[in-house]
C-alpha cells in the first residue's frame, strides 16, 4: 500500500501529465537578441570591448601617479620589511606628503585625500607622530585632507571593520590613497591565517573592495619572516602565504642597510618599470633618502657590519683616482665596512673635496678640482 505522496510522485513521473505546462525561462535559456551585445547587463560587470572600439593610445585615460615611479591610483600596494624597520613612519611620511602635495623621498607626489586605517598605534600615538612629521615638512598643521582612524585595542574583526568602513566613506570626500597598517593584526578575531593562500586572497579581496568606489590606491603593511634573509629575491622574503607577493600591483620592500637608522628600498611593479633599488634613512620623524649609500649592503647579523674598523677622510680621498669611481668600487677598494665608508665620505661631500656624477644611472664620485686654489 502506498500514501498520497508515492501516488504523486509517479504520477509527475509520467511524460504525459507534461502537455499542459508552462515553459519556465532562464537566464541561460534567454534567446539571443538580434544584435550581439558584449559583457553583461548594465551595471553588474565591465563590458568586453572589441578591438576596433579601443580609443586612441594617446586617448586612454591613464590612472594617474599619485607618487612618480612608484604607485597610481587603483594600485594594491604592499610594503614588506622586518618588524621595527620603521613600516609605519613610512606610510605616515607618505600618507602626509599626499595629503600635502609635497615630495615623497624625493618624488613628486599629486595632491590627495588619503584614510589611514591603523590597527597598532593607539589614537594619541599615531596623531602625535602624525604632527610631528607636518610640522617637521615645515607645515602649520596636519593636513585637513588626511583621515585618521586608530582601531588599536578596539576591533580586528575583518568584516565589522569592512562594514562600518564602507558606511563611512561616504561621509567622507572621495579617498585616493587607504592604507592598513598592518595586516597581520586580522587574525586576532577573523580567523585569518597569513599561512593559508585562500585567506590571504579573501582578506585582498575584500579591503579592496573599500576602494573600488572611488579608484583609490590600497596600501598595506606587512612582514617578513623569521630567520636571516639570505640571496633570495625581495618578493619571497615576506611571511607566510606567497599568495602576498602575487596579488599586488605594487611590491615594496623595506630591508636594513650597514649603515645605522638606513635601509633598502626595492620596488617590483606590475604594470610599470621598476625602479632600481635605493636607500633611506629614518631621522624620525622624517624618512629622508639617501643617495650616497650603496643600495647593495644589506646588513647580516654577526657579518661585517659589526666590525669597528675606520678610516680617515684624507685616506679614503688618496684612493679616489683622478677619472672617478662609483660608489661600490671605491667602496671595495676602501677595504672598511659600509658605516664607516659612509662616515668618511660624508665628511668629504660636506667640505666640497668630491662631488657626484650621475652617468646612466650610475653615480661616480670625481675629485672637486674647482675648490683646489
Amino acid at each position: 500500500m502506498t500514501d498520497d505522496s508515492t501516488n504523486f510522485l509517479k504520477h509527475l513521473s509520467e511524460p504525459s501529465t507534461w502537455k499542459d505546462r508552462q515553459t519556465i525561462t532562464t537566464l541561460e535559456e534567454t534567446p539571443h537578441q538580434n544584435s550581439m551585445t558584449l559583457g553583461p547587463r548594465e551595471g553588474l560587470l565591465p563590458p568586453i570591448v572589441s578591438g576596433c572600439d579601443f580609443p586612441a593610445q594617446y586617448n586612454l585615460n591613464k590612472r594617474q601617479w599619485l607618487i612618480d615611479d612608484l604607485f597610481q591610483r587603483g594600485d594594491n600596494i604592499l610594503l614588506t620589511a622586518p618588524s621595527k624597520i620603521g613600516k609605519s613612519w613610512f606610510w605616515a611620511n607618505l600618507s602626509t606628503s599626499i595629503a600635502a602635495g609635497l615630495p615623497f623621498i624625493g618624488r613628486d607626489t599629486v595632491k590627495g585625500n588619503v584614510l589611514v586605517l591603523d590597527l597598532e598605534l593607539r589614537r594619541d600615538v599615531g596623531m602625535d607622530r602624525l604632527w610631528s612629521i607636518a610640522l617637521a615638512m615645515g607645515l602649520e598643521s596636519v593636513p585637513e585632507n588626511l583621515f585618521y582612524w586608530s582601531l588599536a585595542r578596539n576591533c580586528y574583526d575583518l568584516d565589522t571593520i569592512t562594514q562600518t568602513l564602507d558606511s563611512r566613506l561616504e561621509e567622507l570626500p572621495d579617498i585616493d590613497l587607504l592604507v592598513v597598517d598592518p595586516l597581520y593584526l586580522f587574525e586576532r578575531e577573523s580567523g585569518f591565517d597569513e599561512n593559508n593562500a585562500h585567506c590571504v586572497k579573501n582578506l585582498m579581496i575584500e579591503l579592496e573592495k573599500l576602494t573600488a568606489k572611488t579608484g583609490a590606491a590600497l596600501g598595506l603593511s606587512h612582514h617578513y619572516r623569521k630567520g636571516s634573509m639570505g640571496g633570495e629575491s625581495h618578493i619571497d622574503r615576506g611571511s607566510g602565504s606567497g599568495a602576498f607577493s602575487r596579488y599586488p600591483d605594487v611590491l615594496m620592500t623595506l630591508s636594513k642597510h650597514q649603515a645605522d637608522d638606513c635601509m633598502i628600498a626595492e620596488v617590483t611593479a606590475r604594470n610599470s618599470k621598476s625602479p632600481p633599488p635605493f636607500c633611506l634613512q629614518l631621522e624620525a620623524p622624517l624618512l629622508k633618502p639617501r643617495d650616497d649609500l650603496d643600495a647593495s649592503q644589506y646588513w647580516r647579523s654577526g657579518g661585517t657590519a659589526t666590525s669597528t674598523k675606520e678610516i680617515e677622510p684624507r685616506a679614503l680621498l688618496a684612493m679616489l683616482p683622478e677619472d672617478g669611481l662609483s660608489r661600490p668600487e671605491w667602496l671595495k677598494a676602501s677595504g672598511v665596512t659600509e658605516p664607516s665608508f659612509a662616515k668618511a665620505l660624508g665628511v668629504l661631500r660636506n667640505g666640497g673635496q668630491i662631488k657626484a656624477v650621475n652617468d646612466g644611472g650610475t653615480v661616480f664620485f670625481l675629485h672637486n678640482n674647482t675648490n683646489k686654489e
